[in-house]
C-alpha cells in the first residue's frame, strides 16, 4: 500500500511523456487515408477519442507498474503478464479512440 503515495507522481510523468508523444504523432498516417482528414479537435490538440485514450492510458499505466511489483517472484510468468497488460494498455484505448473518432 505504500506505493499509492507515488501514484500522483507516476501519473504526472506518464501524462507528460504521452502528451509529448501525442504532439509528435497525433495519429499514425497508416491508420487512415487521407491523412489530411483528421477528426475534429475537441480539447486543445486532442480529438474526443484521443482525449479519452489519453486519460485512460495516463491513469492505468502506473497501476500496471505497481501491480507487477509483487509479482516479480514469478520470474518469466511475470514478464508474460506484463507484456499482456501492456498490449492491452495500448490497443484497447487506441481502438476505443478510433471508434469514438470514426476512424
Amino acid at each position: 500500500m505504500k506505493y499509492i503515495q507515488f501514484y500522483p507522481e507516476c501519473v504526472i510523468i506518464t501524462a507528460v511523456v504521452l502528451y509529448i508523444k501525442h504532439l509528435l504523432y497525433p495519429y499514425d498516417f497508416r491508420e487512415k487515408f487521407p491523412y489530411d482528414d483528421p477528426p475534429p479537435k475537441f480539447f486543445g490538440s486532442f480529438s474526443l477519442g484521443e482525449l479519452v485514450q489519453y486519460i485512460i492510458q495516463v491513469l492505468t499505466l502506473p497501476i500496471i507498474g505497481f501491480a507487477m511489483i509483487p509479482l516479480q517472484f514469478l520470474g518469466k510468468v511475470a514478464d508474460v503478464i506484463l507484456i499482456i497488460l501492456l498490449v492491452m494498455w495500448w490497443f484497447i484505448p487506441t481502438g476505443l479512440a478510433r471508434k469514438i473518432d470514426g476512424w
